[in-house]
């Protein structure tokens, strides 16, 4: 379903955000108890004990915006020593016809010796997750940091966005997201990523005629 519009990122690479247009999506997460739309899997192995993804502690680390505590947060304890995380938050449905922008900021836990990976992309409305085309794998910092990534428009479609807590879990400690938005981007972004595309496919035929 999306995979074609995945090539074309692969392509493109990371864009400049451009001042977007009508929002599909904007979680701040004041309130996880309450969230309406999302989906929260431990697919982890074997399974932990913990909830997958909670309200965000305050004393570890503060949200980016708002109340202190009002980001989500997952940590180590969904899957037991020795085990692999599959920790997947997973947006409400959203329609996935025109160009979109995705977007999310996410900061862990430093401690020495441990790291928190992060793995995103899109999944089908259902949020059936054998349906997950990943955009990046990455490994969260210190400080509140911005992912974003432009999703091409399929008429007729609708999916939902994921994140997946990856990795193992005698590795991992803590991460929290925030600010979670879906945006139709003006124009100019998507020009932007033309020019980005044409230069670098100019570059591959320069490397290929010598």
């Amino acid at each position: 379903m999306f995979k074609k519009a995945y090539v074309a990122l692969a392509l493109i690479g990371a864009v400049a955000s451009a001042h977007a247009g009508p929002t599909l999506i904007n979680e701040g997460f004041d309130n996880v108890s309450t969230l309406s739309g999302w989906l929260r899997t431990n697919n982890s192995t074997p399974g932990g004990t913990a909830t997958p993804w909670f309200q965000g502690d305050q004393t570890i680390f503060q949200a980016l915006s708002g109340a202190a505590n009002s980001y989500i947060a997952s940590n180590y304890n969904n899957a037991p020593a020795g085990g692999t995380l599959a920790s997947w938050l997973i947006s409400p449905v959203f329609s996935t016809a025109q160009n979109l922008e995705v977007s999310f900021w996410a900061r862990g836990d430093i401690a020495d010796g441990f790291l928190d990976k992060l793995t995103y992309g899109m999944v089908d409305a259902t949020g059936n997750l054998t349906s997950f085309v990943p955009q990046a794998t990455v490994v969260a910092v210190g400080a509140w940091t911005q992912y974003t990534f432009l999703l091409s428009g399929q008429a007729g479609t609708n999916g939902r966005f994921a994140i997946g807590y990856v990795g193992s879990a005698d590795q991992a400690n803590y991460v929290g997201l925030d600010s979670v938005t879906v945006t139709v981007p003006e124009p100019s972004s998507w020009a932007l990523a033309g020019v980005s595309l044409l230069g670098l496919l100019a570059a591959r035929r320069r490397r290929a005629q010598r």
